[in-house]
């Protein structure tokens, strides 16, 4: 039982539990930058298996966590996240929200924006009328400057 009490003989497992933890908070909150963190502490953790002492392990993790950060992100974002379109057709791709149906569920009062449901998601969206909250709306287009925000028209 005293191996499983020493301190050297637990770090590694520390290590694991927060590379894991890096990792999985970067499905939560999409960046590209946390899950480098997670591969630096996964490093961190397999020095502390072979027994290197604490201050080697915090070394280990931040230069590999910063490097990796500084080096790949770009590189692996450009993976992972795709092209994006900001077109109704981008090579043969159609954007299936345009001309699509959804509901305000925050009142659009211009130059402010609301909030519309579509397809189960919320999405920020502008129009240049007043449409309160339930109304059906078409969607007419993305913005210009950012995808994510919809214009949309008031349904007869």
């Amino acid at each position: 039982m005293d191996f499983l009490s020493s301190t050297n003989n637990v770090m590694w497992l520390i290590w694991l539990a927060v590379g894991v933890g890096f990792i999985l908070a970067e499905l939560m909150a999409p960046g590209f930058v946390v899950i480098f963190f997670g591969i630096g502490a996964l490093l961190a953790g397999a020095t502390a298996f072979f027994g290197s002492s604490i201050q080697l392990q915090l070394i280990v993790f931040t230069v590999s966590s910063l490097v990796l950060l500084l080096l790949l992100r770009r590189y692996m974002s450009t993976i992972f996240h795709g092209s994006s379109s900001k077109g109704d057709d981008i090579e043969g791709e159609t954007d299936h929200a345009i001309g699509a149906q959804a509901e305000v569920v925050e009142t659009i009062d211009p130059p402010k924006r609301g909030r519309i449901k579509f397809q189960g998601t919320f999405w920020t969206a502008e129009s240049t009328e007043t449409i309160e909250a339930g109304a059906l709306v078409k969607i007419l287009s993305r913005h210009h400057e950012n995808n994510n925000i919809l214009i949309v028209q008031k349904e007869n």
